[in-house]
């Protein structure tokens, strides 16, 4: 009695494994012929899903000077973890900033570094950045970059002179 109870529950469970199978099979078909109908359609457009395939053309796009592709990049960081977004965005950032001079970037940069040591940054509101809490090498990286912004015209001399050093 007890090895035709131990029979049935193999069986039951050998026919329930089998036809997991062969869902699987088919949901693989089912996306296989879906991304194979919309390779164009992805190709053209950005969308705002951050799946692999967006972000790597998002990516592609930004380190080419993709303004655009920058921004929804920076957004697909906001929603992500402290550590990822921060370093993530600082090179992103910097690479729009100094290969294609995008204003916007210099400001994501500077800010994302501020957020990285939990310093606020709210712009127009430079009098409250208080830079001093960064480590040293931090601190002179932080400095370098404002120095470029202030060349560049982004912040004025008197947004400059009221952060904390």
């Amino acid at each position: 009695m007890i090895n035709k109870n131990y029979w049935l529950l193999f069986l039951v469970l050998f026919c329930s494994c089998k036809n997991n199978k062969k869902n699987i099979k088919t949901n693989n078909d089912t996306v296989k012929a879906q991304s194979q109908s919309n390779i164009l359609d992805s190709a053209k457009t950005i969308t705002n899903s951050p799946s692999t395939s967006d972000y790597k053309l998002l990516s592609k796009k930004a380190l080419n000077g993709n303004e655009d592709a920058y921004d929804e990049l920076f957004y697909i960081f906001m929603d992500s973890n402290k550590m990822e977004r921060t370093d993530s965005l600082m090179i992103y950032a910097k690479v729009m900033a100094e290969k294609f001079n995008y204003k916007k970037a210099y400001l994501d940069y500077f800010k994302a570094l501020c957020e990285k040591y939990d310093i606020e940054a709210n712009y127009p509101y430079y009098n409250i950045v208080d830079i001093s809490k960064m480590p040293e090498d931090s601190k002179k990286a932080a400095t370098k970059w404002l120095n470029k912004m202030l060349e560049k015209k982004i912040i004025t001399k008197e947004q400059f002179d009221s952060i904390k050093k």
